[in-house]
């Protein structure tokens, strides 16, 4: 596992809202590598099992207003 680097930029937003992922969607291997520009995304970790964790990467906008609050 390659380790994830952060700049000097830190967003922090709230979910307002829940989040559903339906059965059935369909997961697909992940790039080696990616490059997003500071402040455009957030991310929390999520858990499924008790010794399991994958990622929810997110790029955020004005339109999200509903969706997110400033942590």
């Amino acid at each position: 596992m390659k380790k994830a680097t952060y700049g000097k930029h830190v967003t922090k937003k709230v979910l307002l809202k829940d989040i559903v992922i339906p059965a059935g969607t369909v997961f697909t291997t992940a790039p080696e590598k990616i490059q997003m520009n500071p402040g455009e995304h957030v991310e929390c970790i999520v858990g499924l099992t008790k010794n399991t964790a994958g990622s929810l990467i997110y790029q955020i906008s004005d339109e999200l207003g509903e969706w997110f609050a400033d942590a």
